[in-house]
């Protein structure tokens, strides 16, 4: 067998076992879900945490876990997301539905890093992510 003929399989074995191992990320139940109204439709956003590593500890989880729970999106954060979303990234938003899912999406997340940092788990040596999934629908 050829050097060649090996890698395809290889890189099939390779790649099939990587995105099975994302499917162990997000766990069964997520820690929390909004359903919110955006321009043409509405989104559904699931987010859940993760220790990403053994600093993690009961504290950071607490804090964690309240700011996933308590964390609540003003205008103006909301705003700034938008913002951002749309002049830093370089993302092509397909609709202002999914820019405002994501904004909401990411100022949760935002809330979740920060309260960590002022417990003094910088986001620099992160020790809990906060991953999440977005579905959007437009307005029937």
């Amino acid at each position: 067998m050829s050097r060649r003929s090996i890698v395809v399989p290889a890189a099939a074995v390779v790649l099939v076992g990587c995105l099975s191992a994302c499917g162990f990320v997000r766990p069964a139940v997520v820690d929390r879900a909004d359903n919110i109204a955006v321009a043409g439709g509405t989104c559904r956003i699931e987010w859940w945490l993760a220790g990403l590593s053994d600093e993690a500890t009961d504290e950071a989880w607490s804090v964690a876990r309240a700011a996933l729970d308590d964390s609540t999106v003003s205008s103006t954060e909301f705003d700034s997301w938008v913002s951002t979303l749309t002049d830093l990234d370089d993302t092509d938003w397909s609709s202002n539905t999914e820019l405002e899912g994501a904004a909401h999406r990411e100022a949760v997340r935002a809330d979740v890093r920060t309260a960590l940092a002022d417990a003094g788990f910088p986001d620099e040596n992160r020790v809990i992510e906060t991953y999440s999934s977005m579905r959007c629908v437009p307005a029937p």
